[in-house]
C-alpha cells in the first residue's frame, strides 16, 4: 500500500484517522488532532492492542482497515448504510435475473462511489486475468483478457495476507493496459468459501469524489458478498447463472430464457399473460466488417446495457444470438410502451456512437399463442422479419 496516497486522500477530510504502520504510529491528520488527548489515547491503544472489532469512542464508531503491514484506523463513515442499501438495490435485481456479479458490480461501484472507472476480473490461474467488468467513462466496455504481470493487481494474488490494495502511480510506474497516465488505484481481492482467490474488484481515477474510506468498505462488503455468491471448490454444479450468462454482455442466455418461458406457460394458465420483444440489431455485420470487431463488440455492449436500463424489476433481458435480445415482460391491462423506449434507445445510440444505429423488433403476446412459448417465439420472429422488411 502506497502510504502517500493514503494521506494525501485523508489529509483534510472532516473524518478522524489514524495510521499505523508495523504497529507504530506513522501518521494522523487534522481531525484527528482535534480530540481530547485522552480518547485520541483510547484510539491509539485499540488501535495497536485492542482485540475488538469496532470501537466507540466520542460517539464516533472506528473500526481498522489493513493491507501488508499498514493499518488505517478510522471512524466509520456516516454514508456508509445508505452505500449499502443502494448497492443491494442495483445488485440484487441483476443476480436473480442471472447477471454475472463480475459483469454488474464495475458500473454500480464507478456510479455510487464515483470513480471513474471500475472492473472486476476473474482469476484464470494461468498468469493471466479475465476482465469480464469494465466501466470507464460512463460507458460499460466489452470483455478482454490481461496479463497478470501487467496489471497492478498482481500483488493480491502474490501475498495471502494483501487482501486490499491502494496505489497511487503515474504512467512510467505501470504497464497495466487499463490505467491512463497517473490517478489512485484501489484493488481488492475476491476469495472463495476455501480462501483460495478467484478474482478481484478495482476503482481508479484521479480520485475518489468520496471518503477513500467508504471506497475501502465497500469493496470489501463487495468481495464478500461475491465470495458467498461463488461456488466452492467442492461444489459438484455450478450455480444456474453460470450456464446462462453471456461472457460479452453479461446477459442470461437461450437455456435462461427457455426457462423463463416455461414458466410463463404455468403463469399464463393461472391467469397471467406475457409481451415478448424479440429485437435485432440492424446491419451489425457490417459494423463488424467496416469497423472492426471491438466496435461491434462495444455496439453489442452499449446497447445490452440501455436495454437493461429500460427494465422494470420484474422484466427479463436476455441475449438470443449474435444480434438478437429478448425481452420478456408481464403483461397487464397496461402494456409497456416498447416501441417508445426502442426508439428512445436508437436515438441514443447514434448519439454515442457517432453513427446510424437501429434495431428492429417483433412483439407478440402470449395469449395470441394459446400460452405456448414456442409457438410465441416464432410469431415474433416472423413479426421482427416484417418490421425489418418495412424499415
Amino acid at each position: 500500500m502506497k502510504t502517500r496516497a493514503l494521506t494525501k486522500l485523508l489529509s483534510t477530510t472532516a473524518t478522524p484517522a489514524l495510521l499505523l504502520t508495523d504497529n507504530s504510529i506513522q501518521w494522523h491528520n487534522s481531525a484527528f488532532d482535534t480530540l481530547a488527548k485522552p480518547e485520541r489515547q483510547q484510539i491509539e491503544h485499540w488501535g495497536q492492542h485492542g482485540h475488538d472489532e469496532l470501537l466507540v469512542c466520542h460517539g464516533m464508531l472506528f473500526e481498522r482497515l489493513t493491507a501488508d503491514d499498514h493499518t488505517l484506523v478510522i471512524a466509520s463513515g456516516h454514508r456508509a448504510p445508505a452505500q449499502q442499501r443502494q448497492l443491494m438495490q442495483a445488485l440484487l435485481p441483476q443476480l436473480q435475473h442471472g447477471t454475472d456479479p463480475f459483469f454488474a458490480l464495475p458500473q454500480i461501484l464507478a456510479e455510487l462511489l464515483q470513480w471513474q472507472s471500475a472492473a472486476a476480473c476473474k482469476h484464470l490461474h494461468d498468469g493471466q486475468l479475465s476482465l469480464v467488468g469494465h466501466w470507464s467513462d460512463g460507458q460499460q466496455q466489452p470483455p478482454r483478457t490481461l496479463k497478470m504481470k501487467h496489471s497492478l493487481a498482481a500483488p493480491l494474488y502474490d501475498d495471502a495476507q494483501t487482501g486490499t490494495r491502494v496505489q497511487e502511480w503515474e504512467a512510467e510506474d505501470t504497464h497495466d493496459p487499463l490505467l491512463p497516465e497517473q490517478g489512485i488505484w484501489l484493488g481488492q481481492r475476491i476469495d472463495n468459501a476455501n480462501g483460495q482467490p478467484i478474482g478481484h474488484l478495482a476503482v481508479w481515477g484521479p480520485g475518489p469524489q468520496t471518503s477513500m474510506a467508504d471506497s475501502i468498505h465497500l469493496l470489501q462488503l463487495c468481495a464478500d458478498l461475491v465470495s458467498a455468491w461463488s461456488p466452492s471448490a467442492e461444489s459438484k454444479e455450478p450455480p444456474a447463472a453460470s450456464f446462462i450468462q453471456d461472457r460479452l454482455t453479461g446477459l442470461p442466455l437461450r437455456d435462461a430464457l427457455d426457462h423463463a418461458l416455461t414458466t410463463s406457460e404455468q403463469h399464463y394458465r393461472n391467469g397471467k399473460d406475457y409481451l415478448l420483444a424479440l429485437i435485432d440489431i440492424d446491419a451489425l455485420s457490417e459494423i463488424n466488417t467496416r469497423l472492426g470487431q471491438q466496435e461491434g463488440d462495444r455496439v453489442l455492449c452499449a446497447f445490452a446495457d440501455k436495454l437493461r436500463h429500460v427494465c422494470r424489476p420484474n422484466d427479463q433481458l436476455f441475449r438470443f444470438g449474435g444480434d438478437e435480445f429478448v425481452l420478456l415482460l408481464p403483461a397487464g391491462s397496461h402494456p409497456p410502451p416498447i416501441m417508445d423506449r426502442l426508439q428512445q434507445i436508437n436515438r441514443s445510440m447514434s448519439e454515442q456512437l457517432g453513427h446510424p444505429f437501429n434495431a428492429s423488433v417483433g412483439l407478440a403476446k402470449l395469449d395470441e399463442v394459446n400460452g405456448s412459448g414456442d409457438e410465441l417465439l416464432l410469431l415474433a420472429d416472423s413479426r421482427l422479419q416484417q418490421d425489418k422488411r418495412t424499415g
